[in-house]
């Protein structure tokens, strides 16, 4: 037997003696969080490079849209979530792109989508961390292949913790994918220079709505 065999023999053996099983919810209530102090996060944001406009919710598609304005975005890429739905209904008739086929717009999207808007479904206070589930609605590609990425956060969404989100989400039961954003993203792999938008978007912003 060649030794990719016994390794992929041993990986079989692995998954049939220890199948995965789906984690049971407790039958216990989610513990109670209060609101944090959001001051932490902002900061923790703007340090790591990401612009954070706190705001109430119903304005953010307007301020959105004089951004878009100031910065000639015409074209964005957005999911099926909430956001995307409000930004479509917009005023201002921003140009979108619906990104629910891989296999069809892949092609479109790493080489023609400048800007991506999605929706966080929470955030940490403590480490100035979005949390963004990938689901059906919300493939993570549009959180990584854009340059630009805008995210819409509410800050009742926001745990002071990650123990305490992460605590949450054993009673509601975790998604296939969470994906933690703190910043855009940044290297300094080649001679320790910083450099942004490496493996990510390089400019997050982050409209923290009230």
């Amino acid at each position: 037997m060649k030794s990719r065999d016994r390794i992929l023999a041993r990986l079989r053996h692995g998954r049939t003696a220890s199948p995965a099983a789906p984690m049971t919810p407790p039958e216990s209530p989610p513990p109670a969080v209060t609101q944090p102090d959001l001051e932490p996060m902002i900061e923790a944001l703007g340090a790591a490079h990401a612009e954070v406009i706190r705001i109430e919710e119903s304005q953010w598609p307007d301020r959105l849209a004089a951004m878009a304005a100031e910065r000639s975005w015409q074209h964005w890429w957005v999911g099926r979530d909430e956001v995307a739905q409000t930004w479509q209904q917009h005023a201002s008739a921003p140009q979108v792109t619906v990104f629910d086929d891989w296999t069809t717009q892949k092609d479109a999207l790493f080489r023609e989508a400048p800007v991506a808007l999605s929706l966080a479904q929470g955030g940490i206070a403590e480490t100035g961390t979005l949390i963004v589930e990938s689901r059906p609605e919300t493939p993570r590609t549009l959180s990584l292949v854009p340059p630009v990425h805008v995210v819409v956060v509410r800050e009742r969404t926001v745990y002071p913790d990650m123990a305490k989100a992460l605590a949450n989400y054993s009673h509601s039961g975790l998604p296939t994918n969470l994906i933690f954003i703190s910043g855009p993203s940044k290297t300094a792999d080649i001679q320790q220079t910083l450099a942004y938008g490496a493996h990510g978007p390089k400019e997050l912003i982050v409209f923290l709505c009230r």
